[in-house]
C-alpha cells in the first residue's frame, strides 16, 4: 500500500498534470457539437491570427464567375442577376465563412411572394399588408373583417410568388440550430430547424411584418412548438471532410485542433499583461543619502520638513524645468519595478501563434502578407490543393443557386462556375496562353479571362468602335463623292472657258492618268516636300493639281482602310 503511494505521487499518474495526453486547456472542451460551434465563433473574433487567416482562407476561392450557354441573351441575364441583383459573390464568401469556423454551411434560397387573405364566404381576395386583420399565434390563422361583403371570420391564406428578382434572398442558417437525422448507409439526411427564440416571441407577439412575411409552414411550426423540417432540394448543406470514424452528417470544424494552443497563447499573453500592469513603469522613491556610516541625515533632519521641501521643489520643477532645488543633504533616488521587458515572453507567444497558424493548415505568408507568384509558387499550388474540396462544394452551391432562380424565373439553363485560380502577376503563363492563342489552341475567351478582361464587355466596345468606324467612312466616302463632283465642275468648266478663248483643249482620260503618277510619286515623299511640290503644280496648272489632290485623298484613304482591315483580323496565326 505505502509503495502504491509513493509511486503515484512520485510519477505523476494522478493529479492535475498526470496524463501526458491530456492538457489542462483540454478540460475546457466540450464535447457537445453545438457547444464547440460556440467555441469556435469565439476563437474566430478573438484570435487575430485565426480571424485573418479563416477570413482570407474563405475569400481565397472566390474567383471570377464563367457563364456557358448557347444565348448571349441568357448569359447576360444570370449574369446580371447573380452578381448585380443577388450579390451571389458576396453570398459565396459568407457561406465559405460559416465552412471554415463551423466545418458546415446551410443555405436555402427565399423567393419572395405575397400574401392575401381571401374571405372564407365571397372568396374575395385582399392583400395581408394592406388591411387589417388579427393572427391567432397558438392556431397560425388569420382573421378579417371582408371590405366586399362585410363577413368576419378565419381567413384563408394564399401565398402568390412574385417574380420580383429583386427581392430573392440567400439565406444562410445558424448551425446551432439545425438538427440533421442522418443514414449512414445512403448518406440521405432530413434537416430540422429550431426556430430561434427571438423570432418565436415575436410572432407569437403578433409582429406584423413578420407574420405577413414569413412563409406559412414556418408559422404554423411556431404556433406547435415542433421543429421546422425542410423539404427536399430546400437546403444546401456544405461540410468539411472529416474521419470515417466521426462521420454522423456532419463536419467537423477545423478550429478545434486550435483551441489548446489558443488556451496556450491566452495564457502566456495574460502573463505578459500581468507583467506590464506590474513593472513595466517603474517607481521612483526619493530619500536622503547618507554620505558616510556615522553621518546619517536621519538623525539630524525632520523627515516630514524634507519630505515636504521635496515635494514642493519637486511641482515647482514641472512648472519651471529650469529650476534649481537646494538641499543640505544629498537626495538620492531608488527605483522600483521597470524590469517588465525583461520578463516578457514574446517570442513564447510569437511561437505559439505560429503553432495556431500551422494547424489550420495556413501559409505564414498568407495571414501575415508577402504571398507572390514569384515567391510562394509551390504554397499556392498547394493552397489549391488544399482548398480543393471547398472549391467543389461552392461551385456546387453556385449551380443549385443559379439553377434554382432559373427555374423559378422561367429562364433557360445557363451553367455558372467559379474560374480557376490565378495570380494577377502571373507574366510567364500570361505570355503561355498568348502563344497557345496565336497557335490556334485556346479562344479569346481564355486570353480574355488570363489578363483580367471581361469578354461581354470588351465586345460591346468593339462592336462600338467598329459601327463609329464605319460610320466615319461612310462620311468620308460622302465627301470626297461631293469633292470629286466640285473638281469635276470646275475642271470641265475651265476647259471651256479655254476652249473659247482658243486655248489648250484637255484630254481628260491624259490628265486623270498623269495625275494618277504624280500622285503615286508624291506619296513617296515626305509631308514637307510634298507641300511645296503641291504649291508649284497648283501655280503651273490648276486642273491638273485639283485631280492630283483628289487622288492622294483616295490614296491615303485606301492606305487607312487596310491598315484597320488588317488590326481587326488579329495576328495571323502560326
Amino acid at each position: 500500500m505505502l509503495g502504491d503511494t509513493f509511486n503515484s505521487q512520485t510519477s505523476g499518474t494522478n493529479g492535475v498534470y498526470g496524463d501526458p495526453m491530456r492538457l489542462w486547456a483540454h478540460s475546457f472542451s466540450s464535447r457537445n457539437l453545438k457547444q464547440l460551434f460556440r467555441w469556435t465563433e469565439y476563437l474566430y473574433y478573438n484570435s487575430a491570427q485565426i480571424f485573418a487567416g479563416t477570413k482570407k482562407f474563405a475569400e481565397y476561392p472566390i474567383t471570377e464567375l464563367e457563364y456557358m450557354s448557347d444565348s448571349d441573351k441568357i448569359t447576360g441575364l444570370y449574369r446580371k442577376l447573380l452578381e448585380d441583383i443577388v450579390g451571389i459573390k458576396r453570398a459565396l464568401i459568407k457561406s465559405s465563412i460559416d465552412l471554415q469556423v463551423y466545418g458546415n454551411s446551410f443555405t436555402s434560397v427565399h423567393l419572395p411572394f405575397k400574401r392575401f387573405l381571401k374571405c372564407s364566404k365571397c372568396s374575395f381576395k385582399q392583400a395581408a399588408t394592406v388591411i387589417e386583420f388579427k393572427y391567432n399565434p397558438n392556431k397560425a390563422t388569420f382573421k378579417h373583417v371582408c371590405t366586399d361583403c362585410g363577413f368576419e371570420g378565419t381567413s384563408k391564406v394564399v401565398d402568390t410568388l412574385q417574380l420580383s428578382p429583386d427581392k430573392i434572398n440567400v439565406v444562410r442558417w445558424d448551425p446551432k440550430l439545425i438538427q440533421i437525422n442522418y443514414n449512414s448507409v445512403t448518406s440521405e439526411c432530413e434537416y430540422y430547424l429550431q426556430v430561434p427564440s427571438s423570432l418565436k416571441s415575436k410572432v407569437q407577439g403578433g409582429d406584423k411584418h413578420l407574420v405577413t412575411t414569413l412563409p406559412l409552414a414556418l408559422l404554423e411550426t411556431i404556433a406547435k412548438g415542433e421543429l421546422f423540417k425542410f423539404n427536399d432540394d430546400e437546403l444546401f448543406h456544405m461540410k468539411a471532410d472529416s474521419p470515417a470514424g466521426v462521420e454522423s452528417g456532419w463536419g467537423y470544424p477545423p478550429l478545434i485542433t486550435c483551441m489548446p494552443l489558443f488556451y496556450h497563447a491566452s495564457v502566456l499573453r495574460k502573463a505578459n499583461e500581468s507583467i506590464a500592469l506590474e513593472r513595466i513603469v517603474p517607481m521612483r522613491v526619493m530619500h536622503p543619502q547618507a554620505i558616510s556610516g556615522n553621518a546619517d541625515p536621519i538623525l539630524s533632519l525632520s523627515m516630514g520638513k524634507f519630505m515636504s521641501e521635496v515635494e514642493d521643489n519637486i511641482e515647482k520643477w514641472r512648472k519651471d524645468p529650469n529650476h534649481i532645488m537646494m538641499s543640505p543633504v544629498a537626495v538620492g533616488v531608488s527605483q522600483v519595478g521597470g524590469e517588465g521587458r525583461a520578463l516578457m515572453v514574446n517570442a513564447e507567444i510569437q511561437q505559439a501563434e505560429d503553432n495556431i497558424i500551422a494547424a489550420m493548415g495556413f501559409p505564414k505568408e498568407f495571414v501575415y502578407g508577402g504571398l507572390s507568384f514569384t515567391g510562394s509558387s509551390v504554397t499556392l499550388r498547394m493552397l489549391e490543393n488544399q482548398l480543393e474540396s471547398s472549391v467543389f462544394q461552392l461551385t456546387q452551391l453556385l449551380r443549385w443557386v443559379s439553377g434554382k432562380l432559373g427555374r423559378f424565373l422561367g429562364w433557360d439553363a445557363c451553367q455558372v462556375s467559379l474560374g480557376d485560380f490565378r495570380m494577377i502577376d502571373d507574366v510567364s503563363q500570361k505570355q503561355l496562353v498568348m502563344q497557345l492563342f496565336q497557335m490556334g489552341m485556346v479562344s479569346k475567351t481564355t486570353v480574355a479571362e488570363a489578363h483580367g478582361i471581361d469578354v461581354a464587355e470588351e465586345r460591346t466596345k468593339i462592336k462600338q468602335e467598329n459601327l463609329a468606324d464605319a460610320r466615319f467612312q461612310k462620311e468620308m466616302e460622302l465627301d470626297m463623292m461631293d469633292l470629286q463632283k466640285d473638281i469635276s465642275q470646275q475642271a470641265r468648266q475651265m476647259a471651256a472657258d479655254q476652249q473659247g478663248a482658243g486655248g489648250l483643249n484637255y484630254d481628260q482620260q491624259a490628265v486623270i492618268g498623269q495625275a494618277e503618277q504624280i500622285a503615286m510619286e508624291f506619296m513617296q515623299t515626305d509631308p514637307g516636300t510634298r507641300k511645296s511640290q503641291l504649291s508649284s503644280l497648283q501655280a503651273e496648272d490648276y486642273v491638273m493639281y485639283s485631280v492630283v489632290i483628289q487622288r492622294l485623298e483616295q490614296l491615303q484613304l485606301d492606305q487607312k482602310n487596310q491598315a484597320l482591315q488588317q488590326a481587326q483580323m488579329g495576328p495571323p496565326q502560326m
